[in-house]
Parts: structure tokens; sequence; C-alpha cells
């Protein structure tokens, strides 16, 4: 598996999209939001031993984010589980509440995992704070579809990306969607066409050229609970 180098200096850290404050490389990213739906991932952990973000900790940015913005999760058929809105009057401070205006409390965002975010313009965003994550990170998928992406604030090459588990070959898919779910370009892995196993186009060509951009979320599709996708860590 090929590492991800990251280099401590002000000028990659500024390209990556977050501010570099410790050795630890300890920061803040954000990600760009649109009018319609995008597909985001938080480029950092949670700092401590538990890898996993607070809800909370991640923060609307932006002109009128607040009663604009709202994150969902969804479930294999791309139907909305959970929601919640960003809101800035209804309580002490900017908060993701529920339908009633109440705080979401105890809610904690995975790495790797992918948030279905609804904007309502391009100059807003959602910005995550913590460590840059040191190990790969491991998603693993359903029959359907699956919300992730790339969890670290550097970009990786669509072929660092691996599919692994119960015959993936052929049957994991990864689909970049527009503002209205709607499928844009697929890649599909395949370990029989080629020299090594790879992400083909519809003609079992590898795909060259592709990168998966800093918190860029995707949609994966699977075919049974024993199958995932892994994203190489940056190498500190």
């Amino acid at each position: 598996m090929k590492k991800l180098m990251i280099a401590a200096s002000v000028a990659i850290c500024a390209a990556a999209g977050f501010a570099l404050e410790s050795a630890n490389i300890v920061g803040y990213a954000s990600s760009g939001l649109q009018n319609g739906a995008t597909m985001v991932v938080a480029q950092f952990v949670n700092v401590g031993a538990n890898t996993e973000i607070p809800l909370q900790s991640i923060i609307a940015t932006g002109d009128d984010a607040s009663d604009n913005v709202q994150i969902q999760t969804l479930d294999a058929a791309g139907r909305t589980v959970d929601a919640y809105d960003w809101n800035d009057w209804a309580n002490d401070k900017p908060c993701w509440v529920d339908g009633e205006w109440n705080p979401i409390e105890g809610i904690t965002i995975a790495p790797g995992q992918g948030l279905w975010i609804m904007g309502s313009a391009a100059t807003q965003g959602v910005q995550a704070a913590g460590q840059v994550g040191t190990s790969d990170v491991t998603v693993t998928l359903r029959s359907g579809g699956t919300a992730t992406g790339n969890p670290f604030p550097v970009k990786i090459p669509l072929q660092d990306i691996i599919a692994e588990g119960d015959e993936a070959s052929d049957n994991v898919q990864i689909q970049i969607l527009d503002v209205a779910g709607r499928t844009l370009e697929t890649y599909d892995w395949n370990d029989w066409a080629n020299d090594s196993p790879c992400w083909v186009d519809g003609e079992w060509n590898p795909i060259s050229g592709v990168d998966i951009l800093p918190g860029q979320g995707l949609w994966v599709m699977g075919s049974n609970g024993n199958q995932s996708i892994r994203f190489p860590a940056p190498e500190l």
C-alpha cells in the first residue's frame, strides 16, 4: 500500500486546506458546499484515543448558513436516516439542532464516514478540526450504497484506494454524485482484466489521472457486508 507524503510546511498546509498548529499536525480543514447537496468527509480524526469526531466539532460557515445547512446520513438506498440542522439563534451558541431546535448530543462521526450536506449557496462550507490520521482508514460496505470518501487533508490518487473482501471484483463501484444525487462518474473495481487489481472504466481499462480531493465524498456501491474500501494514510 502506498503512503501519501504530507510535508510540514506552510505552503503544503495551505494547499491542503488546513492550518498547522503543532508538531502533531493538529488543525482544521474546510469543505465547500453548493446550492444543493455535497458529499463531504471530515479530513481529521479526534485528538486522543477515540478517533471519532463529535458532530458539534464540525461547524457550518458562510452566508446565511443558519437554517440553510443540513447534515444528512443516508441508508443503503440513499434515503435520509437522520438530519441535523445548523442554527445560530435558538441556543447559547451556534450548533447542530434537531427538529425542535434542541442541540444534538452524543453523535460522533467515524473516520471515513460520508455526510450528505445540503446547502443553499456556494459561499457556504463546513469546517472540521482535529488531528491528521496516521493509520489507513477502512470503511465497511454493505449491499447497496455507503457514503464515504477521502478522510485526509491531502489528495489521494484513485488507484491508491483499495477495495477488499468477498467478491469485491466487479461488485464494488465508486460513484461521484451531483447536487441532486445523480451519478456523474463511475469507477469499478476489477482484479482480472489487467496486470493488477485496479479501478476500471466501462471498457475494463484502468482509470488514470483521477485524484480524490481532501474531504471529497464518494458514494460506494457494494454487494455484501464483507466488503470494504481502504484509504491510505498520509506519511507524516
